[in-house]
């Protein structure tokens, strides 16, 4: 499959719509966002308050969090058009696969990232890794995994930001783009964490209701029902319903839905996860999470069904044909949909964007301040001076995201795809894998990570700028995943450094907690009001 390139960036979008009412609703909902980060930044009195909101959040707060920052920009307006662009194998994959996402993440991460964030004061995802390996090496890989990672998934929100922008205001993207920034980054860089776990919560409920809203009036609005835009698309699209994964010759190539599964497999890999695990006040309530997370991104992937209507739509020629995929989204609310509706929806989608930015944005800053300079260069700091050079790092990571977001030649599916297995590659074997697998070793996970970011930086950004293609429509940083934990498998069986022998007995608790229940929590996690003794 040919991927179309997709941005005209800096250039008109050339979408007809006017709307007072979107308008409106930005600004208001701007002004909340600034008002919740301004009233947090009261509580920032610490490095702890700053990256893992004091860890006194409810399970509510937490599982809304981790779904909002989950789905963005990249998985509202990216996907929509995916759907629009390989047909409706990938959204039924997609919507499939996503379900076990969350289970899998609470599974793996969930309880034990909890105890180890209480019994050694973790508060970063290289914390993690370094506790777990001991050297001050994968500490450093960890970070820089999450700063690279934090910039080129952020570039697909700001990317998606730009054309909702130019779409609600008669601006362009690049004016849009900068516009958004300036919103997004004044509250995090103020509110830190607490901004982003407060604002998240009304966020989600924003995303959620939006989907419900755009999935039903695109249905109701569109003549003849779900028959008539199957038949229609059917006549000049016969393969957009067809389904490669049973042998038919479809849209979608096998490889990118084996992408799309990988990428929900190790959801466990993703930082803002993992660091909201921290946060969570008492461990006993973790088990509601992953249904209360997974319930509100399946209200969204309902978003997705803009793809096979616009395609109707532009069949019938009720829609004039147009060359950016990424646009499906606002055509679709802006054809099918009431002004109120679609000046909410778009609010909703500036919702998903924005709370998604502010999760990478403090979890990209905390590895320059907590991670390179306070741990591994061991730099004193005051409290206030973390805080201080927490919000300069913030602010640092949102510019290079932005300039990325102006100048990716593809589609923000691939850039946000590209992000996540920056992630996933290293952080999914050194924290997910290794805290459930005794036989982890030092050597294992800095030649696994390493070979692995290695790989998805070459392929997966040099799959855009150098024009490397990859056989079956495999998407070039989930193939440096899979790469990447299989060294790190392999290393790890040949050698012994750093295995559970060698660990700390904090680490070891965290090791043989149960994902779920047994083992024996610590003292200081069983008084928040977890089980302390559990199948001995």
């Amino acid at each position: 499959m040919e991927w179309i390139i997709l941005q005209s960036w800096g250039e008109n979008l050339g979408v007809q719509y006017s709307s007072t009412t979107a308008m409106i609703f930005f600004v208001l909902f701007s002004l909340l966002m600034l008002g919740i980060g301004f009233v947090a930044s009261r509580y920032m009195e610490s490095e702890e308050d700053y990256y893992v909101a004091g860890r006194s959040a409810g399970i509510l707060v937490i599982a809304l969090s981790i779904f909002a920052s989950t789905q963005s920009g990249w998985g509202i307006v990216g996907l929509s058009g995916t759907v629009y662009l390989i047909g409706t194998e990938f959204m039924m994959w997609a919507t499939t696969v996503i379900i076990f996402s969350f289970v899998i993440s609470y599974w793996l991460v969930g309880r034990k990232m909890r105890v180890l964030g209480a019994t050694i004061n973790a508060i970063t995802v290289p914390d993690a890794m370094y506790h777990r390996f001991e050297d001050e090496r994968v500490r450093l890989l960890g970070t820089i995994a999450v700063f690279l990672g934090s910039m080129g998934y952020l570039a697909a929100q700001y990317a998606a930001l730009g054309i909702i922008m130019a779409v609600i205001f008669p601006i362009n993207f690049i004016t849009g783009l900068v516009i958004g920034l300036l919103i997004v980054g004044i509250y995090t860089v103020v509110g830190g964490i607490l901004a982003a776990i407060w604002s998240d919560a009304i966020q989600g409920a924003i995303m959620a209701l939006s989907g419900v809203l755009t999935f039903f009036f695109i249905v109701t609005s569109n003549p003849g029902g779900v028959g008539a835009m199957i038949s229609t698309v059917q006549t000049d699209y016969p393969q957009y319903f067809q389904f490669t994964l049973l042998g038919q010759d479809g849209l979608a190539p096998i490889g990118l839905l084996l992408s799309i599964l990988i990428i929900n497999l190790t959801h466990a890999g993703q930082p803002h996860a993992i660091t909201k695990f921290y946060m969570i006040r008492r461990v006993s309530l973790l088990k509601w999470g992953a249904f209360i997370s997974g319930a509100a991104y399946l209200m969204t992937t309902l978003f997705w069904w803009a793809g096979p209507y616009v395609r109707a739509a532009v069949a019938r020629g009720d829609i004039q044909s147009f060359d950016n995929p990424d646009l499906v989204l606002p055509l679709a609310l802006i054809n099918f949909a009431p002004d109120m509706v679609t000046a909410f929806v778009l609010t909703g989608i500036v919702a998903a964007i924005m709370s998604t930015s502010n999760a990478f944005l403090n979890v990209g800053a905390s590895a320059i301040t907590h991670d390179f300079m306070k741990e591994h260069r061991e730099t004193q700091m005051t409290n206030q001076q973390e805080v201080r050079y927490g919000r300069i790092a913030t602010a640092a990571i949102l510019i290079i995201a932005g300039v990325i977001a102006a100048t990716f030649p593809g589609l923000i599916f691939v850039l946000g795809a590209a992000g996540w297995a920056i992630f996933a590659t290293v952080i999914f074997p050194g924290v997910a894998l290794a805290y459930n697998w005794k036989g982890a070793t030092t050597e294992g996970i800095l030649w696994g990570g390493g070979v692995g970011l290695a790989l998805t930086l070459l392929l997966a950004y040099g799959g855009q700028y150098l024009d490397i293609t990859i056989p079956m429509g495999f998407l070039g940083g989930q193939v440096a995943q899979i790469v990447g934990i299989v060294v790190f498998v392999v290393v790890s069986l040949v050698t012994s450094t750093a295995t559970y022998r060698d660990l700390k007995p904090e680490v070891k608790a965290v090791l043989d907690t149960g994902r779920l229940k047994g083992g024996r929590l610590p003292q200081s996690v069983a008084a928040d009001g977890g089980e302390e003794l559990i199948d001995e």
